[in-house]
């Protein structure tokens, strides 16, 4: 049995305890890199062990954690991408930098069921999905630029982009105006997680060169609330809790004009 803590700048003790006792999101870093960016084969699920439950003594303890059995980030992963592979028509992928999801749809678009359009401020990433998935067109700037054109589309993501919107709620309102009469829109993201590392390597971690790039740690709470206000009708919603991983999930489906 070991004890662990790290400070963290970017999170205060209130939001730390949240990510840990309400979401229960912590993990084990079974990698030795300064960030993981393969959370299947990277991270390992703990969960709070039986015995902490029934303690007298678990409001002040740190509690006893233990690797959880099953694979949540492989279920919750894969209930997206099987949302991505029943897509057709036109399709605007809004902060697309990442490409996690690109080749989901390659597919439909090269059987010419649907057409893709990413769009990202940074330049250099687009260039490198544009090297990596020809049939794709792209463009390097944010949702807001696309107004001024007159594309219309039948989907519109926000795939593990909408914690790096500088303003969501009014990236959301131009995606839903460029979404056709019965339009979707599909947002989903990952609220923070707690790591378990040894004092090694969290010391590396900590000292490397990686920058904390997100604008807030929002869940499927706030974002509903943000994509409530709009002429939207909720048709998905997957909330983060103990027994998911740290990914969440709406979807909706557009029922008039802004």
């Amino acid at each position: 049995m070991r004890l662990f803590r790290t400070d963290s700048s970017d999170f205060s003790d209130e939001e730390l305890l949240k990510i840990k006792e309400s979401l229960g999101q912590i993990y084990l870093d079974v990698s030795s890199k300064l960030a993981p960016d393969d959370f299947v084969a990277d991270l390992k699920k703990l969960t709070l062990s039986r015995e902490c439950e029934r303690c007298a003594h678990r409001a002040g303890c740190g509690g006893s954690w233990q690797l959880s059995a099953g694979g949540a980030f492989e279920r919750d992963d894969g209930f997206l991408r099987d949302i991505l592979g029943t897509l057709d028509g036109d399709l605007l992928d809004v902060g697309c930098g990442e490409g996690v999801y690109v080749a989901d749809i390659a597919q439909q678009v090269e059987a010419g069921q649907a057409t893709y359009l990413g769009v990202d401020p940074d330049e250099a990433r687009v260039g490198l999905l544009a090297s990596r998935h020809p049939w794709a067109r792209y463009h390097v700037g944010t949702v807001l630029d696309l107004l001024q054109g007159p594309e219309s589309f039948d989907h519109v993501l926000v795939l593990r982009s909408y914690n790096h919107l500088p303003d969501p709620r009014e990236a959301m309102m131009r995606a839903v105006q460029l979404l056709r009469p019965g339009g979707r829109l599909l947002v989903a993201d990952n609220v923070a997680f707690g790591l378990v590392r040894s004092k090694e390597h969290a010391s590396r971690a900590e000292g490397g060169p990686g920058a904390f790039e997100h604008y807030r740690n929002d869940s499927s709470v706030e974002a509903h609330a943000v994509c409530d206000a709009l002429p939207l009708r909720l048709e998905e919603r997957r909330d983060v809790g103990p027994e998911t991983s740290n990914q969440w999930l709406l979807q909706y489906r557009k029922v008039g004009h802004p």
